[in-house]
């Protein structure tokens, strides 16, 4: 009886399923493949976005301390003018103290201002009398200081200035995206050479976002918003200097009896400091049956820093003006320290960067978007330059992405974000006197969507 041989029957199943198994290992192979290209091309994109939007938050906060500094330089000049105006005034009280001890000595004042009267009179007398027994060595010692006061000025002056070209050259270098197109591809091509970035010009608004707030703007004198925080910092000392002693109103005697002191220093027309100090008495005394002014001018003392290029005008100087009138126009004025003719040079306030909306309804944000790609032929993957490549039927599982190349979409965006409360309890609102200034990843935008889809054959990228 034959025995009937099946051997070498299931060797074409196997084959078959041997060729399946095949193509299902090579597809999982190509699909990983495709997902870590991609996982690295979208890290990349990410990475790139957010150092460039860390960039324009940099410069944004540099603006935002420079501008500090300007401010703290404005003031100190605000205070070398304020000094070299004391220094006058005091000089003049001193030459008159003879007239102030027959003041004080001819009226009656309220009895608690006595040891206030006392130690002025001591003052201005005690160091007549020092100037008398040195010939006179202070007149020396008030040119030098003059002139100190006048190089301070320069010096503060010349600062602002630089700090103002520092922020007009950082804007000039961002404001195309030239600086931040070669950042974006500087960090790309540390993580893949083959890697390029492309800065997405309809979503970058760095260049509108801010603004040179500068004297000839056409929509006039920009630089209000600097003096008007410039004039809020100053010192108690700089900004006004007055006081008063009454006396009392006794009839037939006297009335209206005041021991003046008014001064103060403020910023005429942003392109001037001047300081005025005045010390003025005035008081009532019956005369033929009529009360009858007496006005007597004690000292005074003025001084400014001037660029030359305002227009004139006068400020509110503790209220010289309103108060000691005939001291200030007189004696004051006609007097005043011109600092410049010490060599002092005083060019007027800066022009300095802010925000180009000021409203505190406007949303205070701008951002970059990236598009970062790498070739087609430089993935490791089928159809790119990876070491296992589809052959005869195999080649329908190539990954060849749109547009020859595959992409990636990223924006970061540069926001304002105190993040402790102010100490007064308020709100802060963004600006360039701020260095708040954060960044964070966000979705791109849909004009960033469409543009990058026009680049790659319509296919919109995440």
């Amino acid at each position: 009886m034959m025995r009937t041989r099946n051997a070498g029957q299931a060797l074409p199943l196997g084959l078959f399923f041997m060729l399946g198994s095949a193509v299902v290992m090579y597809f999982m192979f190509n699909s990983g493949r495709v997902v870590d290209e991609k996982l690295r091309i979208t890290n990349a994109a990410d990475s790139a976005a957010y150092s460039v939007a860390v960039l324009e938050a940099r410069a944004l906060n540099f603006d935002a301390y420079s501008n500090r500094a300007i401010v703290a330089n404005q003031v100190a000049i605000a205070q070398a003018v304020s000094l070299a105006s004391w220094i006058h005034y005091f000089g003049t009280g001193v030459d008159n103290a003879d007239a102030l001890a027959d003041v004080a000595s001819s009226w009656i004042y309220d009895p608690e201002e006595y040891p206030r009267l006392a130690s002025l009179v001591a003052a201005f007398g005690g160091t007549a009398y020092l100037d008398h027994v040195t010939g006179g060595v202070t007149d020396g010692a008030v040119r030098v200081l003059d002139e100190g006061l006048a190089a301070i000025v320069s010096a503060h002056d010349l600062v602002s200035q630089a700090l103002s070209q520092s922020q007009s050259i950082i804007h000039t270098a961002l404001s195309a995206g030239a600086a931040q197109r070669t950042l974006a591809n500087e960090i790309v091509h540390r993580i893949d050479p083959a890697m390029s970035a492309e800065l997405i010009v309809t979503g970058h608004g760095f260049d509108a976002f801010t603004k040179a707030y500068r004297k000839d703007d056409p929509d006039g004198d920009g630089r209000g918003r600097l003096a008007e925080t410039v004039l809020r910092s100053r010192d108690a000392f700089t900004a006004e200097r007055r006081w008063s002693i009454d006396g009392p109103d006794i009839w037939p005697l006297q009335r209206n009896v005041e021991l003046k002191r008014r001064g103060g220093t403020d910023l005429i027309n942003y392109d001037e400091w001047r300081a005025i100090d005045t010390l003025e008495h005035q008081g009532q005394r019956l005369r033929k049956g009529s009360w009858r002014w007496r006005r007597t001018s004690l000292a005074w003392g003025a001084a400014e820093a001037d660029s030359d290029d305002g227009a004139s005008g006068t400020g509110f100087h503790g209220g010289t003006y309103a108060d000691n009138r005939r001291t200030t126009k007189m004696y004051a004025e006609p007097s005043m320290l011109d600092l410049d003719e010490l060599g002092a040079r005083f060019s007027g306030l800066p022009t300095t960067r802010d925000l180009a909306r000021l409203e505190p309804s406007q949303s205070a944000r701008t951002g970059v978007s990236l598009r970062v790609s790498k070739p087609g032929g430089s993935l490791r993957m089928s159809g790119g330059n990876s070491v296992v490549q589809p052959s005869g039927r195999l080649r329908q599982f190539n990954a060849a992405p749109p547009g020859e190349e595959m992409a990636a979409l990223s924006r970061a965006e540069v926001f304002f974000d105190r993040i402790d409360e102010r100490r007064d309890g308020g709100r802060e609102y963004p600006s360039l006197y701020s260095p708040y200034w954060e960044v964070r990843l966000v979705s791109p935008t849909a004009d960033d969507r469409a543009w990058a889809a026009a680049r790659q054959e319509g296919a919109l990228l995440p």
